[in-house]
């Protein structure tokens, strides 16, 4: 089944139902540019990451609280998600980084 970007009303939302099929893991990126996990010592470039779904979202009490919720798949089947500001509070490292990743949310299948 097809996913919608932006069918949550909540990130708690997003992040649980994302959890329950599969994006279990809570992915940062570098400042270097690389995509990783603190637990875990693998390391991903764009090159290895895929974007399956995004969803945006606003603070309920102030417009300007924007966050961007990145769910995406890596080239050894990790599946996890990556958490930013959105807008002008945004990081320019994990725009960077997202920019050059597969961009796979609007196929079927994923």
């Amino acid at each position: 089944m097809k996913r919608v970007n932006n069918n949550y009303d909540t990130m708690v939302e997003a992040i649980e139902d994302l959890k329950s099929r599969g994006y279990t893991h809570n992915f940062n990126v570098e400042s270097n540019g690389v995509l990783s996990e603190g637990k875990s010592s693998r390391k991903y470039l764009p090159s290895g990451v895929e974007l399956h779904e995004l969803h945006r979202f606003e603070g309920a009490t102030n417009p300007s609280d924007m966050s961007i919720l990145y769910a995406v798949g890596t080239d050894t089947g990790e599946k996890g998600t990556v958490v930013d500001a959105f807008g002008v509070d945004g990081s320019e490292t994990v725009s960077k980084f997202m920019n050059h990743v597969a961009q796979k949310q609007f196929e079927m299948g994923k």
